[in-house]
């Protein structure tokens, strides 16, 4: 079963000050090593600003398939642009299906 088109709520857990969750739809899941999220909002990175992340398990071993049965994955998420030739890894948190 793909996730594709599924929402999603990321919550941040590094940077320790960040003040909000995070809110989105995959647009692509990757063999379950790799979601490409797009933001309900734009997000200001350091290097750039984008809606659309690149979620990838925090853990070696480790899949996106426990989204399936609605529990959460440890995800290290990277700010991308549309054409992929640029990034911007900004936050370490869980992603749940919302």
């Amino acid at each position: 079963m793909s996730l594709k088109g599924q929402t999603v709520r990321i919550i941040v857990s590094e940077p320790w000050d960040w003040e909000e969750n995070l809110f989105g739809t995959i647009l692509f899941d990757r063999g379950g090593d790799k979601l490409l999220i797009e933001l309900t909002k734009p997000i200001k990175g350091k290097k750039l600003t984008s809606n659309l992340m690149e979620l990838r398990p925090r853990y070696e071993k480790e899949t996106f398939k426990p989204l399936l049965q609605y529990y959460s994955v440890t995800v290290g998420g990277a700010l991308v642009t549309k054409d992929f030739d640029d990034f911007d890894y900004i936050i370490i948190g869980s992603v749940t299906l919302d």
